[in-house]
């Protein structure tokens, strides 16, 4: 029942955030500026070559959506709010509020997961930037298939080893 709840939550905070993308873009820009300069940051620390250009809009149909442009390793990219990984922050949220973790343990842990999310995001974006300048057609690719199942196998494994060892330590404590 926990991961159903979940779940709910989940496309309840998924559609908050859609719809301030439509109209108000405070939440889900947060989201979009977070992950464009941890990724900026990044690649300076690994020496990847990396410069932003700004906020940027498009349109399709009536709809105008709102992006923040990066080039890393001379590969221009935008990073708009799909990019910001925020499904697994939303999904992660949602996991943990209803996990049979003590407070304490949630935000701690909660935190560390969010954390590693966030590198990993960036370091995705970084790598596909290099991926990008050297093998352009491969780009799509790995984008849109493996970088998508790869964070929800990390969002669901940090999940899983998190919850075994916390489950473990209440078993031993009783």
């Amino acid at each position: 029942m926990p991961l159903i709840k979940a779940f709910g939550l989940w496309l309840f905070l998924v559609g908050i955030v859609a719809i301030d993308y439509i109209k108000l873009r405070w939440i889900s820009m947060l989201f979009v500026h977070f992950t464009t300069y941890l990724t900026y940051g990044l690649s300076k620390v690994l020496f990847v070559p990396v410069r932003l250009f700004g906020q940027g809009t498009f349109n399709i149909g009536v709809f105008e959506g709102s992006y923040d442009s990066i080039m890393i390793s001379s590969y221009p990219m935008i990073i708009e709010l799909e990019c910001s990984a925020y499904q697994a922050y939303l999904a992660m949220v949602a996991l943990i509020i209803f996990a049979k973790w003590e407070l304490r343990s949630k935000i701690f842990w909660g935190s560390i997961i969010f954390g590693i999310l966030a590198f990993i995001n960036s370091l995705r974006i970084v790598l596909l930037g290099v991926l990008g300048q050297k093998f352009p057609a491969l780009f799509d690719l790995i984008h849109d298939y493996v970088w998508n199942i790869l964070m929800v196998v990390i969002l669901w494994g940090l999940y899983e080893f998190v919850n075994n060892r916390l489950t473990k330590k209440h078993e031993q404590k009783n």
